[in-house]
């Protein structure tokens, strides 16, 4: 039951998801929304330049009936003809048509915004599986398409029905009127006509593009299992980075070891810690901790010492004082200078004993913490 309930689509797309589906060119798009717009357009442009835009094309069928024989036997003559009759009634109808060119555009923008996703232009061959194809023809979304577009052809038929019964005497009329008055009462006719459909195709529209942008968000839909992976994407994967901290921990474990042999000396409780210190007269201000751990880590510390010469002295309050408030490559606290300073100079003589013999400096036993510092006391 959980694995099926993993693999229904229940969760509504996250954004980073709908933001991916835009970058492939997968957005929300209605055909029927850019129609109305276009529709709309063009009922405007009729209706603000319809009469100069019928008076210029009479002229121009006025003057191109005007041909005489020679004209029209004269191939360069009529070709100058036609190519000016030509210019004139692109002139005529091109603001229309730049009116409508614009509505083409700006449909889709009104529904999706301005996208460019050179992934849709890849060719995607599951397209052409004849299979997928024949099973598109009866799926839910071919259905409601044909739902649609019956729905559609009614409303716009019987728009144009009523349309033309209202207007009926008007073009019977037609016949008894001079030429100008019928072009300009069938320009009348044309512009009604077409805020008419224009009204359905709008009306149309704002039933399509809700039920477009549900339909794309609903395909977009996510599995829980694939809001987990999204999860995972973006806050990192818990074992992926639960790896990286533990390689980190080993990189750093090692890098801490390796500053061991160059230590001054490693201070002890014995057995569960171990500080390595190191200092340069010349070169440092104050002695640094190189080196720091428990345990496991501790005894590491001390062999590696051993195997460097490194001396090794116990003291469990100071060692515990130094774990607890000496952070690592950094310099020990203030309060501690003096009993450090007494580790020194323990480890000045032994060094001195090393290199010329002589008596053994005696290890100091007088190496109390100040008050608060050892996390045992406290």
């Amino acid at each position: 039951m959980a694995d099926e309930q993993d693999l229904e689509r229940n969760y509504p797309a996250t954004p980073r998801r709908l933001e991916q589906a835009r970058e492939r060119g997968q957005v929300a798009r209605s055909r029927e929304l850019t129609t109305a717009a276009v529709t709309v357009a063009a009922a405007i442009g009729l209706s603000v330049s319809g009469a100069s835009l019928f008076t210029r094309c009479m002229a121009l069928v006025h003057d191109g009936l005007k041909l005489d024989r020679a004209a029209a036997l004269d191939p360069a003559q009529l070709t100058s003809t036609l190519q000016a009759l030509g210019t004139q009634a692109a002139w005529a109808i091109l603001p229309l048509l730049l009116l409508t060119l614009g509505a083409t555009v700006a449909g889709p923008l009104l529904m999706s915004g301005w996208v460019f996703s050179p992934q849709a232009f890849a060719p995607d061959f599951a397209r052409l599986d004849p299979l997928r194809g024949i099973a598109n023809l009866w799926s839910k979304r071919a259905l409601a398409e044909l739902a649609k577009a019956v729905a559609k052809c009614v409303l716009l038929t019987a728009i144009s029905t009523i349309t033309l019964m209202r207007a009926f005497d008007s073009l019977q009329s037609l016949a008894m009127q001079d030429p100008n008055g019928a072009v300009i009462q069938i320009g009348r006719l044309l512009e009604t006509a077409m805020f008419a459909l224009a009204g359905g195709l709008a009306l149309i529209a704002l039933v399509d593009v809700p039920y477009t942008l549900w339909r794309h968000r609903d395909a977009l839909k996510m599995t829980r299992e694939e809001l987990r992976q999204e999860l995972r994407e973006l806050e990192g994967d818990p074992h992926l980075k639960a790896r990286i901290r533990s390689l980190q921990r080993a990189s750093a474990r090692k890098r801490m070891l390796a500053a061991v042999p160059k230590a001054s000396v490693v201070v002890t409780n014995p057995t569960h810690y171990a500080v390595a210190l190191e200092y340069r007269d010349a070169t440092m201000r104050a002695p640094r901790v190189v080196a720091k751990g428990l345990d496991l880590v501790a005894q590491r510390i001390k062999d590696i010492a051993a195997e460097h010469a490194v001396p090794v002295l116990e003291a469990p309050a100071l060692a515990r004082a130094l774990y607890r408030h000496a952070e690592l490559d950094a310099e020990i606290p203030n309060t501690l200078y003096g009993v450090v300073a007494r580790v020194l100079a323990y480890v000045y003589q032994l060094q001195s004993f090393r290199a010329r013999g002589g008596a053994a400096p005696a290890m100091p036993t007088d190496l109390d913490v100040p008050p608060g510092m050892d996390p045992a006391s406290a």
